[in-house]
């Protein structure tokens, strides 16, 4: 098998041969190596590539497979860190020109995990400055360019991460989500990328944005690949005090129970109306009939609170956030580029103590009130962006032929919900622009700590419609 076929296997591929001894782990890491060589620099998702550990830690894995040691299905198995999450040894940067030089003593714990069950990590992708926002940018270490177009961003602040999976550098990488940042590389990437509960995955040794609002999960290219490699990175720490202590399911158990009898609920009020693209909105609307079509129950629910929701995560993620930046600022407010440390400046200036403590006990209602709509239901299918990924050099989302700013703004409406609530949410493609020939993406949103259902709701529309997995950018 050549190099560039092995880089075309899925997560969960690569895995099953590993065990039956098709492939070794020596001969994946070097065909991913291989591939970073080529790609990484008109693609830019990696910006720190540990070649020599790597390769070190596949001849030790090879080993211990032929030995019988193997540890799991990722023993062998190869993947990429966003650059925000700590890891021993090697370079940390935060995306930032403060941390430019920071080397941690210990890995992160979803990090540590992952080394636990045998992955072999290839490197730190590039994020957004400090996992600052939506967009890809990125003045001190350069950005992140989308695989199926290099003239467009890939979403952010998993810049690297949804880049990297999407050129098949490597075939999972670690994602964090604040508002959107696992979410909306993997739509505007044409990936899977998954939300897990809150408390899910530990926080530990990640570079906080707003700690009540951050996530860690995977971004990845199925659900299958998403779940094995969610089974890594999950399960309480006790130092973590967000980590949640529940069992830890088998994300993969659910998979092919198929879409028959699933009741899945359409919600449009939970995007307040805001506007989204024709073909995005066809793309979801043929998604929707697959559902039926494979057997789901689907039934439209009613919500008023969009406005709410919005008011309540602005209020909590810049409070949060001030609290973060404030000391660095006042450090040296020169330190940030210039969209950074505009959205740090307003941090500052408008978090508010009193309006912090009222939107912590309006949240609480909130989450409340769209648990609420799970009496009826098993999931929730809403749009995941409204726009294909827009230019690097405008930056511009183009919806109905309108172009208007791609920030925070456009996104949180149909994304950062799910981060109010904590409920685990994925998104998946569903179809390509016809003109530029973008990924098209949904959501699916499920009730807390129901990883599981999410994920074979998403498998059960990726084997109602192939064509969509087989489909691989242009490189």
């Amino acid at each position: 098998m050549s190099a560039d076929d092995i880089c075309r296997l899925e997560l969960h591929e690569l895995s099953e041969r590993i065990g039956a001894g098709e492939l070794s782990p020596v001969d994946v890491v070097e065909a991913f190596l291989a591939r970073i060589d080529s790609l990484n620099p008109t693609i830019l998702g990696f910006l720190e590539v540990t070649a020599d550990a790597a390769l070190a830690e596949a001849e030790r894995a090879q080993e211990e497979i032929a030995a019988g040691r193997r540890l799991g299905p990722l023993h062998g198995v190869p993947y990429g860190v966003k650059d925000i999450i700590d890891t021993a040894g090697v370079r940390t940067t935060r995306g930032s020109s403060f941390f430019r030089d920071n080397v941690p003593d210990a890995d992160a714990e979803c990090v540590a995990r992952l080394k636990r069950a045998g992955a072999i990590l290839l490197g730190k992708c590039h994020t957004q400055e400090f996992a600052s926002g939506p967009m890809s940018e990125n003045v001190h270490f350069g950005t992140a360019r989308n695989p199926w177009d290099t003239g467009r961003m890939t979403g952010g602040s998993s810049t690297g991460s949804g880049a990297s999976v999407a050129a098949g550098l490597c075939p999972a990488a670690i994602g964090t989500d604040t508002g959107s940042s696992i979410r909306g590389p993997a739509a505007l990437c044409g990936l899977v990328g998954l939300k897990p509960t809150h408390g899910r995955v530990s926080l530990r040794g990640v570079c906080p944005n707003c700690l009540s609002y951050d996530h860690v999960g995977p971004i990845a290219r199925s659900a299958r690949d998403a779940a094995l490699f969610l089974q890594g990175m999950a399960g309480y720490d006790a130092q973590d005090p967000y980590s949640r202590d529940m069992p830890v399911p088998d994300f993969s158990a659910r998979l092919d129970e198929g879409a028959e009898g699933l009741r899945v609920g359409l919600c449009p009020g939970l995007s307040g109306g805001f506007e989204a693209d024709a073909e995005v909105v066809g793309a979801f609307e043929r998604a929707v009939g697959v559902f039926r079509e494979s057997g789901a129950q689907v039934e439209t629910l009613p919500f008023d609170d969009a406005e709410r929701l919005m008011r309540v995560s602005r209020v909590v993620i810049q409070c949060e956030f001030a609290e973060f930046h404030r000391p660095l600022y006042e450090q040296d407010p020169g330190g940030y580029g210039p969209s950074t440390r505009e959205r740090v400046e307003a941090s500052l200036a408008g978090a508010d103590l009193d309006e912090y403590i009222r939107a912590g006990r309006e949240r609480e209602a909130l989450r409340r009130k769209v648990l609420g709509l799970f009496e009826r239901v098993d999931v929730i299918l809403t749009l995941a962006l409204p726009c294909i990924a827009p230019r690097l050099d405008d930056l511009k989302a183009v919806i109905n032929g309108e172009a208007v700013d791609y920030s925070l703004a456009l996104t949180m409406p149909f994304l950062t919900h799910q981060n109010l609530t904590g409920f685990p949410a994925a998104v998946v493609p569903t179809g390509f622009s016809e003109k530029e020939g973008m990924p098209l993406s949904l959501q699916v949103i499920g009730r807390p700590w129901e990883e599981a259902e999410v994920l074979r709701a998403v498998h059960a529309y990726e084997t109602a419609t192939p064509e969509l997995r087989n489909r691989r950018p242009a490189l």
